[in-house]
């Protein structure tokens, strides 16, 4: 089983979207944790993440992919229905660029998932 496969089939049996529960039971189940402190560590977790994101950190889990603070200009477009013009202000989000690891499992994924049926 090549390194892209074990990436992949270790989620195969997890469905469309993963949430914190989730995490909480592979933490559990792959670590041996209690819930309580599986359930502490994911909360720290995102709460470092978001307090790095917050104070324009740029944030590198290698080979899954880097997390940085951006700033999107205002402009201006017409909304389709009415067409009328609207302005959307200046905000700021998160851009994810994916690693070379997580490239290269989603790029066999399609393979991966045909062996497993």
């Amino acid at each position: 089983m090549s390194e892209h496969t074990e990436f992949i089939s270790s989620f195969a049996q997890i469905e469309a979207y993963m949430d914190k529960n989730d995490l909480v039971e592979r933490l559990q189940a792959e670590m041996g944790y209690s819930a309580t402190e599986a359930s502490r560590i994911v909360d720290a977790l995102m709460e470092s993440l978001t307090e790095s994101l917050s104070s324009g950190d740029k944030i590198t889990l290698p080979g899954i992919g880097t997390m940085a603070v951006v700033d999107r200009p205002s402009r201006r477009e017409r909304h389709p229905q009415p067409g009328q013009e609207q302005e959307f202000l200046t905000r700021r989000e998160v851009k994810f660029s994916p690693g070379k690891r997580l490239k290269d499992a989603l790029m066999s994924l399609d393979f991966i998932t045909r062996d497993l049926e």
